[in-house]
């Protein structure tokens, strides 16, 4: 996609984390994120269309869940799109895409404009 039609920007942020499916717990390490997505190395387990929950473990003490789908799953990497998530894992996560930004004021300002339409085209 168009970077220039992104509603979030993408930062580069190299860092370990899961994908769980049902019962297990695919360790996955992340190439760039967004406030709306996740790019992961390629893993053959996660197929696309499947739905999922991505855990981050930034300390022993700091982890926070995200309800996910995988929406692409090639040999070049795995598009993780970002469903749902409660405060905590969106405190986390601004931080981390912030903290990763050239411009992290930027982030901010993109939050300020919805990510998401309804079906109708509504936002």
């Amino acid at each position: 996609m168009d970077d220039n039609k992104r509603r979030r920007s993408r930062v580069e942020a190299q860092f370990d984390a899961f994908v769980l499916l049902g019962d297990e717990k695919i360790p996955v390490h992340t190439r760039n994120i967004s406030m709306k997505g996740v790019l992961c190395a390629y893993d053959p387990r996660l197929k696309a269309g499947v739905e999922c929950v991505i855990l981050f473990v930034l300390t022993k003490e700091i982890r926070f869940r995200i309800a996910a789908r995988i929406v692409r799953s090639l040999e070049s990497g795995t598009a993780i799109d970002f469903q749902s998530m409660d405060e905590t894992a969106f405190f986390h996560l601004r931080n981390i895409v912030r903290y990763s930004s050239e411009d992290a004021d930027r982030i901010d300002r993109e939050l300020e404009t919805p990510a998401f339409f309804q079906k109708d085209g509504k936002q």
